[in-house]
């Protein structure tokens, strides 16, 4: 088994755990009501209660709001060591505790874990991925990067399949913890990290603010709000929102004051 298919294999299996069969759908919020929605409690720069704003799902999640002319009320969740976030959003939407769930990722293409699950999954509001960034020099090309003798990465993602596949000496790490401290140290020349690990590393002062080479070829992934398939009304104002956030800039905005490029 590759390790792309091992991390879509781990992607896929975050929605393990959906509607029980036979269930009835719990009843769509009110349009003018307010707008409930779940974040994770601990998964920043996305969302983390001990974030002054909540991470960029909170503030997207206020915005959208504002943009439908209703409250919110953000509702954080622990994701479950068991089951994990399909268990999460089986307990969450499909019990009625919230109308969306913020901070759901999809990778190569739509979720259909989602709508097998009698989910859906709005307009995508944020795509992202690795990115080379060297300890001491600036990678601007992947020839830089071959000049390089020790390249870490995360074993068994997407990175470190392309990393391979470039023939370029690859040192394995459990976790992006684990790599950014090698960075930092200089165990290693250069580093293929998933960006929002290094935003949130950035905004603790754990990495430098040296811009590195995006590696589109590693893969992206997307991020949506899922919400029951039952309110397709929730599910076209979402959209609406989403859009309309995207082309007057305040998206691009909450993005960038946490490190990320829309």
């Amino acid at each position: 088994m590759t390790p792309r298919t091992r991390l879509c294999g781990t992607l896929l299996a975050l929605l393990a755990h959906g509607q029980p069969a036979g269930s009835a759908p719990p009843p769509a919020e009110p349009g003018g009501g307010p707008l409930t929605v779940c974040l994770a409690e601990a998964n920043p720069p996305f969302s983390a209660s001990s974030l002054p704003d909540g991470g960029i799902d909170a503030e997207l999640a206020r915005a959208v709001a504002r943009q439908l002319g209703r409250e919110v009320r953000l509702q954080w969740v622990t994701i479950p060591n068991r089951g994990g976030l399909g268990k999460a959003l089986a307990q969450n939407l499909a019990g009625g505790a919230c109308a969306l769930f913020a901070g759901i990722p999809e990778s190569g293409g739509p979720n259909e874990e989602l709508a097998e699950k009698r989910l859906a999954a709005s307009t995508p509001y944020l795509e992202t991925g690795y990115v080379l960034v060297g300890a001491r020099t600036q990678i601007r090309k992947l020839d830089d990067a071959r000049r390089l003798g020790r390249i870490g990465v995360v074993t068994a993602t997407p990175a470190d399949l392309y990393l391979f596949q470039q023939h370029l000496h690859r040192v394995p790490y459990g976790n992006n913890g684990a790599l950014l401290a090698a960075l930092a140290d200089g165990s290693v020349d250069a580093a293929a990290l998933w960006q929002p690990a290094l935003a949130e590393a950035r905004r603790l002062g754990q990495a430098s603010a040296s811009d590195g080479l995006a590696l589109p070829e590693a893969g992206r992934t997307r991020f949506v709000f899922a919400l029951r398939r039952s309110d397709p009304a929730l599910l076209a104002d979402v959209n609406a929102a989403v859009d309309s956030l995207h082309s007057d800039g305040r998206l691009a905005a909450i993005l960038s004051a946490h490190g990320l490029a829309p």
